[in-house]
């Protein structure tokens, strides 16, 4: 993601910008749809297709596939283009890529369809917040937390339309071919027509005032900034792929949910949403190592304990009380970097999600083949569950969280020039 210092951003009208935010946040939720409701579809669509575990894991990971490359090209995108186009290209991407998923019947074209979607999202989710910047320069952490919590409202109310599809279909009103591919065609019509509105906002464009800024691989070769990485790295392949493969585990295992997958899903988002917000409100550093430390170990071992000795029901509600913990581990991994490499944040943030989401697609992939060679999910759920304890004891071992100490930190950090 581009750095907001390097933006040009021209004055407009209050009335201009409010709506070019409004409709920017609108479109960047309709943009979410695939990625927090297919796995609610994954046990049906894997009987719809008549595909196995390994192949499902593919196509649960298609979007996190898209990503790897988006995420390492829009930052100069964004440079040269500017936010307001750069956003315009990838929900007019994305729009594009739920139409095929929507029109298209066959495996293949919602493989490629999600592809694209990620591919087109995860860019477009790195450019919201410098769009937003762009139009309320003076309230650049306000916009930052807008842009996460509108990228963390569809995960509470779109899982719920997909169960609600799925209940129309087991009641025999609604196939499930329409249940699956009309949602994705309606999200690709507003996505492509509702891009051209941001097209009236022109007069609040933005361009680079220099070439784009230069990637350093050794930005990120400190000791420390490696960690912090592979903390990140955990704690997103983790929380992806139990959030991908739990649905279908409970629905391949038990023929009644007393609390559907939709709804599960929904809470997990909301807490992710409550737990981060509630950080938000707290004075700046309170609690930082705990928050490091203690959350992926617990939440890791209640999930792993849950899934192997719980029902549905403890299952149902036991993971979204999971999401309240592990959601504080990420933004204070954040507060990390920006505390200890203000000026590598940007590096250092972009190769997280990178590796985040390379870890995201080997997770997906592995529960599916273990599932389809072991006939048991549990085993990958377990091993995916286990980065979040990853976390924690990584943090633990290397003194993240303990600022006074310096650089007599149990982690020595390694110069960026050298």
């Amino acid at each position: 993601m581009s750095d907001a210092d390097q933006m040009a951003c021209k004055p407009v009208p209050e009335r201009l910008r409010l709506a070019m935010s409004l409709v920017a946040l609108g479109l960047a939720t309709v943009a979410a749809y695939g990625f927090v409701t297919f796995p609610v579809y994954a046990h049906r669509a894997q009987e719809h297709f008549g595909i196995t575990e390994g192949r499902l894991g593919l196509l649960l990971s298609a979007g996190f596939m898209g990503s790897l490359v988006s995420l390492l090209l829009v930052g100069p995108a964004t440079d040269r283009l500017g936010s307001r186009r750069m956003i315009r290209v990838c929900l007019g991407g994305s729009g594009l890529g739920y139409l095929l998923c929507g029109l298209g019947r066959s495996l293949l074209s919602l493989q490629i369809g999600l592809t694209f979607t990620g591919f087109f999202g995860a860019a477009m989710a790195a450019s919201l917040p410098a769009f937003l910047i762009c139009q309320y320069p003076a309230w650049r952490r306000r916009m930052v937390t807008i842009s996460l919590v509108a990228i963390a409202v569809p995960g509470v109310v779109f899982p719920l339309l997909a169960q609600w599809l799925l209940a129309r279909v087991d009641a025999g009103a609604l196939g499930f071919a329409p249940a699956l591919h009309l949602p994705f065609l309606a999200a690709g019509l507003v996505l492509v027509s509702g891009q051209f509105v941001l097209h009236l906002g022109r007069a609040a464009d933005e361009r680079g005032d220099g070439p784009p800024a230069d990637f350093s691989l050794r930005s990120i070769l400190g000791a420390h900034a490696l960690i912090i990485i592979a903390c990140a790295m955990l704690h997103a392949g983790a929380d992806n792929g139990i959030y991908g493969w739990l649905p279908t585990f409970l629905e391949r295992r038990w023929e009644v949910l007393p609390i559907g997958t939709g709804l599960m899903l929904g809470l997990y988002s909301a807490a992710y949403a409550i737990a981060r917000l509630t950080l938000a409100a707290l004075p700046e550093g309170f609690g930082q190592r705990a928050f490091l430390v203690l959350p992926g170990p617990i939440g890791g071992a209640l999930i792993i304990a849950t899934i192997w000795l719980g029902g549905p029901l403890a299952i149902g509600i036991i993971y979204p009380v999971v999401g309240l913990m592990v959601a504080l581990e990420f933004p204070a991994l954040l507060a990390e970097i920006r505390e200890i490499h203000p000026a590598r944040f940007s590096a250092i943030y972009a190769a997280s999600i990178w590796s985040g989401n390379l870890l995201s697609i080997a997770n997906a992939n592995l529960i599916g083949q273990i599932g389809e060679r072991t006939g048991d999910l549990r085993i990958g759920l377990t091993l995916a569950a286990c980065g979040f304890i990853g976390f924690g004891i990584m943090a633990l071992i290397t003194g993240m969280g303990r600022h006074d100490a310096g650089e007599d930190s149990a982690v020595a950090e390694v110069p960026a020039d050298g």
